[in-house]
């Protein structure tokens, strides 16, 4: 079978390999997108944060996100059902969209730039020499030769474990997650509410839309089996010991179908070999407690096209300007991580989440610059 070659191949179509496609295209690389599934991925969170949306208003499409989309600019926090504070975000707050509808957006951006996409392309075997990634042979006899390859192919990639870049995957086995979507009542559709409990338990709900909300529970692992084999209504009487003002959503959970969602905190020892990348969560995962996600993969995949772009196809000057450019990522993505961990080990103690929590990084992605002490 002939040998398709072409500037950049990304292997993955969710959110941050369709953003780094239309934002390579638009500069005039020649970009192949491979995605294993038969369309773009659904799994995926509903935020994007003002660092994200900053990014999205960079490249002119703020605008077009938030236009469907719902906009919030705080979310009340509880523990055992007494408010402990609002966390308020600046620039217009934050924007709620479900993932599939935000990355089918920004695929249709791709489509009218000129991107390719190959949908239920398995890939068979990723050839890697001494200057990164130099085929890509898929399960149906393809071969993709690319001057630059970027895995963006989740937490499992496929192209992480091609390079040999070690990962540490941190579960947090003392939490498990489950989301359901349920209609939309009164009480979500005005605020958006997190509810902790001593016990270990955590309760987020959040309108999507008009119609629908998301409700996300967390509890250890013994209670997870308990509840979830005994029924709703267990549930229900357990959410009634902390949740104190979403008391209107409990008759929506009865119908309620249920998805467990595993969570883990992923760090790398490098974000790139030779000619080849990795984006989004191939190169790090962090506790969805911060939020920050999406906007530090949206704002990475603006830099590593940057990147790709300023190299020029020069092997020597991309592996440099990766090094310099994109590489000291891992340090705002360390930080992120140490930061969910904190809030993930404390929010069952009201004083200790208190403590660890930082409105710096969970509203604005960064750390607030030390405050100058006068002398």
């Amino acid at each position: 079978m002939a040998t398709t070659s072409c500037d950049v191949a990304i292997v993955g179509a969710g959110l941050g390999g369709c953003f780094l496609a239309m934002l390579l295209r638009r500069r005039g690389q020649n970009v192949v997108v491979i995605e294993q599934g038969p369309s773009i991925p659904s799994a995926g969170a509903d935020f994007l944060k003002p660092p994200g949306l900053r990014v999205l208003a960079r490249h002119g499409l703020a605008d077009l996100v938030g236009r469907h989309g719902l906009r919030r600019d705080h979310i009340r926090y509880y523990h055992d059902g007494d408010p402990i504070q609002d966390c308020r975000f600046p620039d217009g707050g934050f924007v709620i969209r479900p993932y599939r509808e935000l990355v089918e957006l920004i695929y249709t951006c791709c489509a009218m730039e000129g991107v390719e996409f190959w949908f239920g392309a398995e890939i068979g075997d990723i050839a890697v020499g001494g200057g990164g990634v130099e085929e890509l042979t898929l399960a149906d006899g393809r071969r993709l030769r690319a001057g630059v390859v970027v895995g963006a192919d989740g937490t499992r990639s496929l192209v992480r474990q091609a390079l040999g870049i070690e990962q540490v995957t941190l579960p947090y086995e003392r939490l498990i997650m489950r989301v359901a979507t349920v209609p939309l009542t009164e009480s979500v559709a005005r605020l958006n509410r997190l509810y902790f409990s001593s016990d270990g338990w955590l309760a987020y709900f959040y309108p999507l839309g008009a119609e629908q909300a998301r409700v996300f529970v967390g509890l250890p692992p013994e209670s997870d089996e308990e509840v979830f084999q005994d029924g709703i209504p267990t549930l229900v009487d357990e959410l009634k010991k902390f949740v104190s003002e979403s008391s209107d959503v409990f008759d929506s959970l009865q119908s309620a179908a249920w998805q467990r969602i595993k969570v883990s905190a992923m760090r790398v020892a490098a974000y790139h070999r030779g000619n080849a990348a990795l984006l989004g969560s191939a190169a790090f995962a962090c506790h969805p407690m911060t939020g920050m996600g999406m906007s530090y993969t949206l704002r990475d995949a603006e830099i590593l096209a940057d990147v790709i772009c300023s190299a020029g196809g020069d092997p020597a000057l991309l592996d440099q300007l990766m090094h310099e450019r994109y590489e000291p990522r891992g340090n705002e993505h360390r930080m992120l991580i140490d930061y969910g961990d904190a809030l993930a080990a404390t929010f069952h103690d009201r004083d200790a989440y208190l403590a660890a929590f930082r409105e710096d990084l969970h509203t604005r992605g960064e750390a607030a610059e030390p405050a100058l002490q006068l002398i």
